[in-house]
């Protein structure tokens, strides 16, 4: 990833105004996204990984999310908080549906589901899942096949200190590739396991540095 520019956003639900900046512009790296529930994170996220309607442009290294939506969306991988699935598929189900429409190589599906320690449980349904369970099977989504930006939505909720510190090897592992990563969390990140490169928060409808 180059360079990610948001210009002119501008997001409302009924009269209730979220976002309404200029420009926005991040070059490849790591960023953090402060703030508690209701800040606007989740719907920046949203825009971004083009899965919410708004007025404005995104582009993703020269290519426009309206004007080319399928070659913009293969660029990120997007993990929402508080993942939902339907509940009478089993996790497996779930991780051959991402490995289609991502084309992941099911060896690095293995290797995610054993690392986040899921092997045993992906032969039942989702509904039997915990809500750890399901955000480490969000997780495992995220990661399988080729993308550039990985914005992951409260990444650290609801799962276990091994398991967060795995997320946090994977996620430098990631970087040493080259890739770029959209973070949010209300919780403070360990930054001596992870080293982040800005870190913004929403104030007043705009993003702001902090």
């Amino acid at each position: 990833m180059n360079n990610l520019i948001l210009t002119d956003i501008h997001k409302q639900y009924g009269s209730n105004t979220i976002l309404a900046f200029g420009q926005w512009e991040i070059a490849k790296g790591v960023y953090w996204l402060k703030g508690g529930n209701g800040t606007g994170k989740t719907t920046l996220f949203r825009i971004i990984s083009g899965q919410t309607p708004f007025d404005g442009e995104v582009c993703l290294d020269g290519i426009r999310l309206k004007k080319n939506p399928i070659h913009f969306k293969a660029k990120i991988s997007y993990a929402e908080a508080e993942p939902q699935y339907p509940l009478f598929v089993t996790g497996k189900e779930i991780l051959n549906f991402y490995k289609e429409i991502r084309n992941a190589n099911q060896s690095e599906i293995d290797e995610l589901a054993s690392l986040f320690e899921m092997t045993e449980f992906l032969e039942q349904k989702v509904g039997a899942y915990s809500s750890g369970m399901l955000k480490k099977l969000s997780i495992i989504c995220a990661f399988m096949g080729e993308v550039d930006l990985y914005i992951l939505d409260e990444p650290l909720i609801t799962i276990d200190t091994a398991s967060a510190d795995k997320l946090y090897e994977l996620i430098q592992q990631k970087v040493k590739m080259g890739k770029s990563f959209l973070l949010s969390s209300h919780q403070e990140m360990e930054q001596n396991k992870l080293k982040i490169d800005a870190v913004f928060k929403i104030e007043n409808k705009q993003i702001v540095a902090c």
